[in-house]
């Protein structure tokens, strides 16, 4: 299996038992917690004052090559945009500058209306080894509105190149029917539906009303997780759906 989960500890004993020369070669590979933070013009100290605020805590790599750094750190950037991973910011400081900046004008326009706006985003550490770097993002917003909007992402990544680690990375060709398969049985198991209720009469919104999987997924201890989020396959008001597909259920196709 590709996502060798126990190989992190085999490097960390290696590294302990080599002579300092090669620890310089081959840094152990750490990270801190850092927050970043900003609010619009006044702040949010005051609560009869309408305000914006935007905050993502975010993991910050050490003992990577650059360009793996370089991976992250636009990827992160990615998922925390506004819950839009397709937004190409140049970072999350500029995205915060912009979301406040419209928060700003907006109060110059409707001043008497106006209700205050957040944006949170937390990126935690799923995996670290020397085949996989996976991560997950979950942000919460509010621009005003009946509700808010929350949404989760991940970031797979190879922690020497800095490409993206993909299910075909993991799974031997011709996974797909068995890894939809095996996704289907957990995605009703979640949902509690029976192998005969229809997905169309309980809300569900699937092409011709056939369970597919996204391409919203990370790796887990336990499995491969995926994601619809809100709207994706369903109303608002079902939420968002999250599922693991059990690696012992598709141990035959682990590579």
């Amino acid at each position: 299996m590709q996502v060798r989960l126990l190989s992190l500890f085999v490097m960390l004993a290696v590294l302990a038992c080599s002579p300092k020369k090669e620890e310089k070669e081959k840094p152990m590979v750490g990270y801190e917690i850092k927050t970043f933070h900003l609010e619009s013009k006044g702040g949010c100290a005051v609560d009869t004052i309408p305000c914006a605020s935007y905050e993502v805590v975010y993991p910050m790599f050490t003992g990577l090559p650059q360009a793996v750094l370089d991976s992250i750190t636009k990827g992160i950037a990615l998922t925390v945009s506004s819950g839009n991973p397709t937004l190409d910011s140049l970072s999350f400081e500029a995205d915060a500058r912009t979301f406040v900046g419209e928060f700003e004008s907006f109060v110059a326009e409707f001043e008497e209306n106006t209700l205050g706006w957040s944006f949170d985003a937390a990126v935690d550490v799923v995996i670290t080894s020397d085949s996989l770097i996976s991560l997950v993002s979950t942000t919460e917003y509010f621009t005003g509105g009946a509700h808010g909007g929350y949404e989760t992402y991940f970031i797979n990544l190879h922690p020497v190149t800095g490409a993206r680690v993909t299910l075909a990375d993991v799974l031997k060709p011709g996974y797909e029917a068995a890894l939809t398969a095996a996704g289907e049985e957990a995605f009703r198991q979640s949902i509690e539906f029976s192998d005969s209720t229809s997905y169309s009469e309980q809300g569900y919104e699937f092409p011709e009303d056939e369970f597919t999987l996204n391409s919203n997924y990370g790796f887990t201890p336990e499995g491969i997780r995926f994601v619809f989020n809100i709207y994706e396959v369903a109303p608002y008001v079902m939420g968002a759906q999250d599922f693991v597909i059990p690696y012992e259920k598709i141990k035959g196709w682990l590579k």
